[in-house]
């Protein structure tokens, strides 16, 4: 009897035991709501730098909004060089260049331009200047500042048209034309939705095409990674590659040699996977009515979902900023998780 006692008081310390296990697994989130800030239009584009989450809303204008507090700023206007009222219509990209003062802001509605702005006070934004032809339908775009690099150059960036990506600087001239902005290099693919500048080459997010890899310099295509669903945007971290392909969730890819390149993993969300990024071993994806998808890479053949939000609503962005995740969501407006180990 004493036996049996003992062997079913083993087998109930067995049974509970891993149950309780399940239990808190299932429980533990490693991404944890800080806060979250609505906003008033659909939030398609952020980007972040020093306090400030820079957000493009769409019919909405623009959102500055400040980490230290979580207050926001919202604009539906700017000032242009001679003062006029220059309203916010249809703002889509957005992307901010701290050292610079400059905030790079895609306005959709008539022209279709980028526009130049000036955020040294953000109680008043002012238009710098603007870079227009060839700009209509931009998919992403990315500005970064070069002037300390002895060159004539202040800043360099690059946008997504749909049909290629196309590579500019500004600069200083001399007194009797003291600006231009200069497309100095195109990268041709029928669908270009996103890019990434690493080194002599530029990787491109390139929808049913897969992965498309180009030398910056002569731009000529050196490599291909043909991969399922439809590529959107692209980061590039080491070796590897990481790309959102929509209906087929996350795609990795080898980069070593970039004359070949090869899919080494994948991850099939739900929704619509169409943002990533990357920060220490995590990665991130946004994927549209799936929510958002929170993966360890420590090992990019292997990667491992550690958590899975849906109560978050459509998601149309979403990026690592300071150890912290932020999502741009269509139905919340902006949320920020902590990250918990």
């Amino acid at each position: 009897m004493l036996k049996r006692i003992i062997t079913l008081i083993i087998v109930m310390l067995i049974v509970f035991g891993c149950a309780r296990k399940s239990t808190e697994w299932k429980e533990k989130h490693t991404l944890d709501l800080a806060v979250t800030v609505p906003v008033v239009g659909n939030p398609l584009d952020l980007d972040a730098a020093g306090s400030y989450v820079y957000v493009a809303e769409d019919q909405g204008g623009l959102s500055i909004i400040n980490l230290n507090d979580y207050s926001k700023k919202w604009y539906t206007q700017i000032y242009d060089e001679t003062g006029n009222i220059m309203p916010l219509i249809k703002t889509s990209r957005i992307s901010v260049v701290p050292s610079l003062n400059r905030l790079f802001i895609n306005e959709r509605e008539g022209s279709d331009e980028i526009r130049s702005v000036d955020i040294t006070d953000l109680d008043s934004l002012f238009l710098v200047d603007r870079i227009t032809g060839g700009t209509a339908d931009i998919q992403n775009m990315k500005f970064r500042d070069v002037s300390g690099n002895g060159s004539q150059f202040v800043y360099e960036g690059y946008y997504c048209l749909g049909g290629d990506v196309s590579y500019g600087k500004f600069g200083i001239h001399d007194s009797s034309f003291p600006a231009y902005w200069s497309v100095t290099k195109s990268y041709e693919l029928p669908e270009a939705n996103g890019a990434a500048f690493i080194d002599q080459y530029v990787y491109v997010a390139a929808e049913q095409r897969g992965l498309a890899i180009f030398d910056f310099y002569n731009e000529t295509q050196v490599g291909v990674c043909d991969l399922p669903g439809e590529a959107q945007k692209v980061k590039v971290v080491g070796n590897y590659a990481y790309l959102p392909c929509r209906q087929d969730g996350l795609q990795i890819v080898d980069v070593t040699n970039p004359a070949a390149p090869v899919k080494v993993s994948s991850y099939d969300t739900s929704g619509y996977a169409t943002n990533v990024d990357i920060w220490n071993d995590y990665a991130i994806v946004g994927s549209g009515g799936g929510g958002v998808y929170l993966f360890d890479i420590t090992n990019p053949a292997d990667p491992v979902l550690k958590d899975h939000i849906t109560d978050c609503g459509y998601v149309n962005n979403v990026m690592f900023y300071d150890g912290k995740a932020l999502v741009a969501s269509r139905d919340k407006g902006i949320l920020i998780y902590n990250i918990v180990p």
